[in-house]
């Protein structure tokens, strides 16, 4: 029982203190992003749309998993007490965090497709074409995700897919949400990697630098959140095919056993995955130079403006206190 106790205390201490602290973090980082990739400069690049909308998803997704955790350690836990809110939070996390695997693997693509000597692949690199795929992408996992809604249930205050469904499902997630998605990106990720240093060998040096001034940059931040993507999902499918398969062989496990594949499952299934969500702007800061940069020019520029309002503020102030009414003639 000790061990039951420790487990559970060290759990509410993560979810208190890490989540939270990466909660906050995440926000500031993908809406930083989104204000920086969003600027008029960069929208005609395909790359920074899609950054964006890696951004907007793990935004999404990290306050729909994180916030729900850290109030209901001292209120009223919604999401395992309300069928409403079980299916409602279980649904939009579902097609965030597809959206968020999705994008990225099409991110990957596109900036293998810019370094292909084909024009007509090459051309597919367009900013329309980032809008449509991430559109089509968006209604597709809206659609696929809708029997979320439908079979989630509570049990023991656990909000969760159980029986059957919840046998196939967990074969559906271990392939969608870690086999494929994973793989997808290694491959892709190998390829441009390759395709990078064939240029670097082969192309004349004044479309080298032209390459590396559009798109070096855009290179690096993807490649560095496919490799923070695998760190932090690595470990999902495994830890779940680990899960169902002991469920379905072990019928009777111990109340120690529970609570520890429990507390590993809380560590694979939602610290790491919700990290992966939270930790973009450290990537991209200690990425590139150049996103920094712009982080900081942004910044200026928010309290440039923040000191122009408060200016033009005390102006007024200072002419309403001076002025003197008017003689009624």
């Amino acid at each position: 029982m000790a061990i039951i106790t420790t487990l559970i205390l060290v759990q509410q201490y993560i979810t208190r203190y890490v989540l939270s602290t990466a909660l906050a973090l995440g926000v500031f980082g993908n809406l930083t992003a989104i204000v920086v990739f969003s600027q008029k400069k960069h929208r005609i690049n395909s790359c920074s749309i899609y950054l964006v909308a890696v951004s907007i998803f793990g935004l999404i997704a990290a306050n729909w998993g994180i916030a729900p955790l850290v109030y209901a350690l001292d209120h009223y836990d919604l999401v395992n007490s309300s069928l409403v809110m079980c299916r409602i939070s279980g649904y939009i996390m579902q097609v965030c965090v597809m959206s968020f695997r999705s994008t990225l693997i099409l991110m990957c693509a596109d900036r293998y497709a810019l370094c292909n000597p084909r024009a007509s692949i090459r051309a597919l690199c367009r900013p329309q074409i980032a809008y449509r795929s991430i559109g089509i992408l968006l209604i597709f996992w809206m659609i696929v995700s809708i029997h979320i809604p439908i079979w989630k249930s509570i049990e023991n205050n656990r909000c969760n897919i159980y029986g059957l469904y919840g046998q196939v499902i967990s074969y559906y997630f271990l392939f969608f949400i870690g086999i494929i998605p994973i793989s997808t990106l290694v491959t892709i990720s190998i390829l441009l990697i390759k395709t990078l240093r064939h240029l670097h060998s082969h192309v004349q040096p004044n479309d080298t630098r032209r390459m590396k001034r559009r798109d070096i940059q855009f290179m690096k931040l993807a490649l560095a959140e496919v490799i923070v993507f695998v760190f932090c999902t690595a470990s999902h499918p495994i830890m779940l095919l680990y899960t169902t398969i002991s469920n379905s062989i072990i019928l009777n496990k111990s109340a120690e056993r529970k609570q520890i594949e429990a507390f590993a499952s809380f560590i694979t299934q939602s610290v790491l995955l919700y990290m992966n969500y939270n930790i973009l702007f450290l990537v991209h800061a200690s990425t590139s130079k150049t996103y920094r940069m712009e982080v900081k020019e942004c910044i200026l520029k928010i309290i440039g403006k923040l000191r122009g309002i408060k200016q033009n503020q005390g102006n007024a102030t200072r002419i309403s206190v001076g002025e003197q009414p008017r003689a009624i003639t």
